[in-house]
């Protein structure tokens, strides 16, 4: 069995060739083959990032602060 690489490369697929790209073609190649509809790894991790925000804190009184003692 050919690893999925390999087949990209005899397609004519470049190496350094963005992975949304790669993804996109063998979501698309699933989809058509199977009519399962499949998440990429990048959604995936678009996905978790969506459902666990992280609050962003800035420490801006000391910032404040550090500037008045000048």
């Amino acid at each position: 069995m050919k690893k999925i690489g390999d087949i990209m490369a005899e397609m004519g697929f470049r190496e350094d060739a963005p992975n949304s790209v790669k993804e996109a073609f063998i979501k698309h190649l699933i989809k058509s083959s199977t009519g399962v509809d499949v998440e990429t790894p990048t959604e995936k991790k678009e996905k978790l990032a969506a459902e666990n925000p992280v609050q962003l804190s800035f420490n801006i009184d000391s910032s404040i602060n550090s500037k008045k003692a000048v």
